[in-house]
């Protein structure tokens, strides 16, 4: 299993099982969602380099300060992207489907 904080890091390991650090962000940005039945709660967490990313999990990721994830990494996918600022006919994101997750003391 790879730890990792970057974006470019989810892309290489779609389907896989990684572990992340991230931060429970204050401010909700537009995602794209393809349901996750066994997943109950969606959150928010903030990645180095003002990523942010959507997690799922059963129950609501609480900590205050950094937390690390453990879950399989999902791509999220359309062809209706934002004309806006369309650069081709296909848009993703990735997402995490949380195994476990604990609060990262200290930090």
């Amino acid at each position: 299993m790879r730890k990792t904080s970057k974006i470019t890091d989810l892309e290489n390991n779609v389907g896989k099982k990684v572990k992340i650090v991230g931060k429970v962000s204050n401010i909700m940005w537009q995602h794209m969602f393809a349901g996750h039945p066994s997943q109950f709660t969606e959150n928010y967490i903030d990645l180095e380099g003002n990523c942010q990313i959507v997690v799922f999990s059963k129950k609501p990721i609480t900590c205050k300060n950094k937390v690390e994830i453990t879950g399989k990494v999902v791509i999220v996918e359309s062809d209706a992207s934002n004309p806006n600022v369309k650069i081709h006919d296909e848009f993703h994101e990735y997402q995490i489907i949380a195994d476990s997750w604990k609060c990262v003391e200290g930090s």
